[in-house]
């Protein structure tokens, strides 16, 4: 099975004087991915992979509410 590439937008509303970290972003994101996969799949397996970022102000998104504390 081919790979497809997504896109995944988030808003994250910061106070001005915030640092956010995108490559650190990232990597939890790969993290994540990560995480799907079993130590025991064979290496043939295509893995999802983040493969850039961009820290920007669009204007239209979905609402998100988190339910918890993570």
């Amino acid at each position: 099975m081919a790979l497809q590439e997504i896109t995944f937008t988030a808003r994250i509303m910061v106070d001005e004087n915030d640092d956010i970290n995108g490559e650190h972003l990232c990597e939890e994101i790969q993290a994540y991915l990560n995480s799907a996969y079993y130590y025991d799949e064979p290496d043939d397996v295509e893995r999802a992979e983040v493969t850039g970022w961009n820290i920007c102000n669009p204007f239209k998104f979905n609402s998100f509410i988190s339910k918890e504390v993570y």
